[in-house]
């Protein structure tokens, strides 16, 4: 089958887009009311199914969108497209889609040919808003859409049974947001979510037809090459941080654990508190343990930052302990920078949490476990 390309756009914020959290909040209220729930979606394996996905390079402002077209039935490939433009919002969990809405806007409409149901690399109803990306994307197009996330957010659920198409409510307190779905037996689940004009039960069968292989849907899997080809095609000038991360594996690994995280945050605390058991827990790591665990708080990254650098002097330490305390610097600095705006502190702090991790958790089973459940190694 010959694969239809469309043109890579070049994209400008548009007019009268959300500039601070309070403006893209009340758009989220608004758009909210107009999605679809009633509708059951197309049928999985026939039409078209569309994947999309962003990649960013933050340092020099710039995100690349995707839009992946499959055959459904066959899963082959039909059409693509690609935009690239400026990150178009500030980091902010609960509001992603105002980063990457404007680029997959003009991916989709780069088609030569329609994008039939829509499958988003993150959430729809899974959402603290109940307006994640996918649900968003939807309404703007009128479009079926589907989140398929590779964490569960803030939501809990319980381990759906071993065996491939194994489900379990994904909740907000005793609310069903999404299901966790067993695509490959005894492998992690994807965390699904109605976007628009989609039944969850429908969104689940769409993503068991477009996992045969692999844990992620074919849709993400394309979508996230192709975006990340855009990205390095549109930013050729030689990337030092970039360069660096590729050249160390450890480093680019922990590059990977952290941006997958939807809430880098608040991961980064539970990562801390699987390496400091309670008798590790100095005030200075108590106070990044804190911190991490109150949104309202992370503006205060640099000060407990400060607190920690200014009440742990290095010398006389042992290598571990002052691992630690380095890895609870780390967690102050993506406070900090999470809690916006910029100038970001260490931009690149989080890439070195999971590394720090593992690495004091070297010769102790039980640390080794926990910071595994974390890292969702």
């Amino acid at each position: 089958m010959r694969t239809l390309v469309g043109i890579m756009t070049t994209v400008r914020i548009p007019a009268g887009w959300p500039a601070t959290e309070d403006e893209a909040r009340a758009v989220q209220d608004e758009l909210r009311t107009k999605v679809v729930l009633d509708e059951p979606g197309p049928p999985p394996g026939t039409g078209r199914v569309t994947g999309v996905d962003v990649a960013y390079d933050d340092e020099r402002d710039v995100v690349a969108a995707a839009a992946v077209v499959l055959d459904a039935a066959t899963l082959e490939v039909v059409a693509e497209a690609t935009a690239v433009g400026r990150v178009s919002f500030p980091y902010v969990p609960g509001l992603l889609a105002f980063r990457e809405i404007p680029t997959v806007l003009a991916a989709l409409s780069s088609l030569p040919c329609p994008p039939g149901l829509i499958v988003c690399d993150g959430y729809g109803l899974a959402h603290p808003r109940r307006f994640g990306l996918a649900s968003h994307l939807g309404v703007l197009t009128d479009l079926p859409t589907i989140g398929v996330a590779k964490n569960p957010f803030t939501f809990t659920y319980d381990d759906p049974a071993t065996p491939r198409g194994s489900t379990s409510p994904l909740l907000a307190h005793t609310e069903e947001v999404g299901r966790a779905v067993r695509t490959r037996a005894s492998v992690k689940p994807v965390f699904v979510s109605v976007g628009h004009r989609v039944t969850l039960p429908n969104a689940c069968a769409h993503t068991l037809a477009l996992t045969p292989d692999y844990r992620l849907p074919e849709t993400t899997r394309r979508a996230d090459a192709l975006c990340r080809r855009a990205l390095k095609e549109a930013t050729r000038v030689a990337n030092p941080q970039a360069e660096r991360a590729a050249a160390d594996p450890e480093r680019s690994w922990g590059r990977t654990v952290y941006e997958r995280q939807a809430d880098p945050v608040t991961w980064a605390g539970r990562v801390l508190e699987a390496v400091a058991p309670g008798p590790a827990r100095t005030p200075e790591i108590q106070a990044a343990l804190t911190l991490a665990a109150d949104r309202e708080q992370w503006h205060r990254g640099r000060e407990v930052f400060e607190l920690i650098r200014s009440g742990t002097p290095l010398d006389g330490l042992t290598t571990e302990r002052a691992s630690l305390f380095r890895l609870a610097e780390l967690v102050a600095k993506v406070a900090h920078n999470a809690a916006g705006p910029p100038p970001y502190f260490d931009h690149h702090a989080g890439w070195g949490i999971a590394p720090l991790a593992r690495q004091l958790a070297v010769g102790d089973p039980e640390t080794h476990a926990r910071v595994e459940a974390v890292l969702g190694s």
